[in-house]
């Protein structure tokens, strides 16, 4: 696994953990699984630095295209998984149907594996001649006849049962806005919230996968949007956040804080003017830990402000795209770490080798010691056939740097990356140590998500809250761990692991780690896995 290495002595870093602590009232962490993101669990670091982990490319593809309503393949797809059943929603363009009208619609996969895949005829609409199709949204099913955009889809805890699933778009026909589809199955969809989320400007656009979950930390519903900020110069996409008690009107975008945009660290041009936006933004809240939010935008470079041929003329939105990756604790501040791609582009002969947009979701994998997530692949630019008055000419630039394939090629692809390993606590290859701030926890016994390869070692602590070892939970007395690499390795002393004895009391960890990644802790009970 290709990892992105994030060096402690940045000022950001510098500042978060060596500012003094303040005497704060003890952490409450249940028995909740706790990640490591950010400083929330370290304080006295020495030797221990956070560490963003790339996932596997399987090089697997699990959708292609493959039928006449599948000439290619849009941007925007979303999976879940429930009920035992791997789900994926993905958007596809057909030619001209039966009414002499290309049509984008929504299509349908499902799997019992999150590997092998199927495209279930399901006769909801006769189109191209036959009714053996896996449309659900589009084509006149759904009630809608023209384009859809967008393509985001969640379970919602306090949805009526046969509305349970939900689904994020702005089809065309029904304007501007932001709309929602719902359903029980996943399949038979309708119009049940319609313009959930409007914007003031005749020059803003939500065309992109806009996002919108509950979120049961503030119980609310949470929208992460597309908005334009457009500095002058500047392409200007960003990603903005509201929130709504319901889901009948959200603020208008103008009125959504922006929590993700470009700054001076970020890509410019010879002329200092912005050459690269967030297209998409793939929030969701993990739901295997406590108070941990992921993003995946697609970072979207734009060759019109890159290349001098486009600025001559009349400029074309064309460029590559790529997966990046910031995390969150209440899902408004985030950090972007070493703003690596998270998901790099193939190379230069392969089929995702220009653009790349992560599918919506993490799902769990065949085995509990990982997790799937999807993204969407091409050999193509953003934008590299748009028709325009200055296509041909756009086309002849863009082939010559190698934007513009004389065949298509656009496909998912599954990724594997370990059960909540997107960041690490890595500790030295001389060693390593932090201490917690005071907790207080449930259960009776610590499991650690670990990786000591061959040669590393971890043991843990138990101190009170003035920072003194507890008798019989001392460095000494635990049990050294080592060739471990596990999702729920339980911390012993002595050769016995129970610690109920100290729920509900403060106390603090101490972790002493030598060439380790740490993923996660958690306090369980026994009947807990």
């Amino acid at each position: 696994m290709v990892n992105a290495k994030i060096v402690l002595k940045s000022l950001f870093f510098a500042l978060l953990w060596a500012a003094p602590v303040q005497a704060k009232p003890p952490l409450a962490i249940g028995d909740q699984r706790q990640v490591f993101i950010d400083g929330r669990f370290v304080q006295e670091p020495r030797g221990v630095e956070l560490f963003v982990h790339k996932p596997r490319k399987t090089g697997q593809i699990v959708i292609a295209c493959e039928r006449p309503w599948e000439q290619r393949m849009g941007q925007y797809h979303s999976v879940l998984y429930e009920n035992k059943t791997y789900h994926m929603w993905y958007t596809v363009y057909g030619g001209a149907d039966s009414n002499a009208v290309p049509v984008r619609s929504i299509a349908y996969a499902r799997s019992s594996d999150g590997i092998h895949w199927q495209k279930p005829d399901l006769g909801l609409v006769e189109i191209y001649g036959t009714r053996k199709n896996n449309i659900v949204l589009g084509h006149g099913f759904g009630g809608i006849k023209g384009s859809t955009h967008g393509c985001m889809v969640f379970l919602d805890p306090h949805a009526p049962s046969d509305q349970r699933f939900r689904l994020v778009s702005n089809p065309q026909e029904l304007g501007k806005y932001l709309h929602i589809f719902s359903s029980g199955d996943g399949v038979h969809w309708k119009l049940t919230h319609r313009d959930i989320l409007k914007f003031r400007g005749e020059k803003h656009h939500l065309d992109s996968q806009n996002v919108i979950f509950w979120d049961e930390r503030i119980n609310r519903y949470v929208a992460y949007v597309r908005r334009n900020l457009r500095p002058f110069g500047s392409p200007g996409r960003s990603v903005a956040r509201c929130e709504s008690k319901n889901l009948s009107r959200f603020p208008d975008v103008e009125d959504c804080s922006v929590v993700l945009g470009f700054d001076g660290d970020d890509p410019v041009n010879k002329e200092k003017i912005q050459v690269a936006d967030f297209y998409t933004n793939g929030t969701f809240k993990y739901p295997w830990a406590q108070d941990a939010y992921y993003m995946f935008p697609s970072e979207y470079f734009h060759y019109t402000m890159f290349l001098k041929d486009f600025r001559k003329g009349q400029p074309v939105n064309a460029g590559s795209l790529d997966a990046r990756f910031a995390a969150s604790r209440d899902g408004i501040s985030w950090q972007r770490y070493n703003r690596r791609a998270f998901v790099e582009l193939g190379m230069q002969d392969q089929w995702d080798s220009k653009s790349i947009y992560m599918a919506y979701g993490v799902v769990p994998g065949v085995s509990e010691n990982e997790m799937f997530m999807y993204y969407y692949g091409s050999n193509t630019l953003h934008g590299w056939d748009r028709e325009d008055q200055n296509r041909e000419r756009n086309k002849r630039i863009l082939r010559r740097v190698g934007g513009a394939p004389e065949t298509e090629v656009h496909s998912i692809s599954r990724l594997v990356i370990r059960r909540d390993g997107f960041v690490s606590i890595k500790a030295d290859y001389t060693g390593g140590q932090f201490l917690t701030p005071v907790l207080i926890f449930k259960g009776d016994r610590l499991v650690l998500n670990v990786d000591t390869s061959g040669v590393g070692q971890v043991q843990v602590e138990i101190l009170d809250e003035d920072k003194k070892p507890i008798p019989r939970y001392t460095l000494e007395d635990c049990d050294q761990i080592y060739t471990a690499n596990e999702i729920n390795r339980v911390v012993k002393w002595n050769g016995k692991s129970t610690v109920g004895e100290l729920a509900g009391r403060p106390i603090r960890l101490r972790f002493v780690l030598r060439d380790t990644d740490l993923y996660a802790f958690q306090f369980q009970r026994q009947s807990q896995n």
